[in-house]
């Protein structure tokens, strides 16, 4: 574990180490960690900063003391990876997860194994953010997805976007050359994050340029904005993004945390912030970090 601010190695809560060993982790934008153990399929969600090691016991995933109360009407959602169309979801107290195959169109290789016909590929689930009791992914200039979980079974539904330009010049979301999108929830508003990087078609780890949009649900449109509302957004690989206070107390510096992107590089230990009112960027190496083939933000359960 590295602190941001203090930009040196620090020790997790409690038995952190002992608690994740040889498990497989995933981060989520809540600050809990879903964590999995391959061999007895056990599946929790971990606080790794708290001092007691507080742990959340979830149904154990197959095919793929007192416990702390869960949050009233948690659902957790794990999104298969690659070219797996299907999505996994359960509350605290279920005994089983649920799994749930989906179907949201395909798209034509523009690079096919086979020259001589076309190749077809399922589309699939990459960014995705809860935010007002959905989740939201797939989003673009024209249409956005969501997925509501309130019921036995998952309702998608497509959501046209108003992508005309209005009057104040606000809306911003201009077609660019292949980016990375990352959906964030911030406050109970939806954000959507666009990097340009400097070699999108050499898989480059510099970024060029970066925009943020919020969404305006009453007009179904995205706004331009320079303002995170005094809070930081965190990205990183995998399509990973999730807001924080910028507080000092949160491992972020007051006088500079708020209103901006991070990104983590795993690939080269390095982190690249980006200030989103005045457009300026800062690349930090991490040369404290060890080798990793994975690197993901751990955050305050209560942020």
């Amino acid at each position: 574990m590295l602190s941001l601010s203090e930009h040196k190695r620090i020790a997790g809560g409690g038995d952190t180490d002992e608690v994740l060993r040889n498990k497989i982790v995933t981060p989520t934008a809540q600050g809990f960690l879903l964590v999995r153990d391959p061999d007895t399929l056990s599946t929790f969600l971990y606080n790794p900063a708290s001092s007691d090691d507080q742990v959340i016991q979830l149904p154990p995933l197959r095919g793929a003391g007192d416990d702390p109360a869960a949050p009233a009407g948690c659902v957790v959602l794990l999104v298969e990876g690659w070219d797996d169309t299907f999505i996994w979801y359960c509350r605290p107290g279920d005994d089983h997860w649920n799994k749930y195959e989906y179907d949201i169109g395909s798209h034509v290789l523009l690079y096919p194994d086979n020259k001589e016909e076309d190749q077809i590929k399922k589309n699939v689930i990459c960014s995705i953010a809860a935010c007002q009791g959905k989740f939201y992914f797939d989003c673009s200039a024209k249409e956005m997805r969501a997925i509501d979980l309130s019921s036995p079974e998952p309702a998608f539904t497509v959501i046209a976007i108003d992508d005309t330009i209005p009057a104040d010049g606000s809306h911003g979301y201009d077609e660019q050359p292949p980016c990375r999108i990352f959906l964030v929830e911030s406050n109970g508003e939806h954000y959507m994050v666009r990097l340009l990087f400097v070699s999108p078609y050499e898989g480059g780890d510099e970024i060029d340029r970066a925009s943020a949009h919020k969404m305006d649900f009453s007009r179904r449109r995205w706004c331009s904005v320079r303002d995170l509302g005094g809070r930081a957004f965190l990205l990183s690989q995998f399509y990973f993004g999730a807001s924080c206070s910028a507080a000092s107390e949160h491992g972020l510096l007051p006088d500079r945390g708020c209103d901006r992107v991070y990104f983590m590089f795993d690939r080269n230990n390095s982190l690249q912030s980006l200030d989103v009112k005045d457009e300026t960027y800062q690349l930090r190496k991490l040369d404290d970090a060890p080798k990793a083939d994975k690197a993901f933000w751990l955050l305050p359960t209560h942020p």
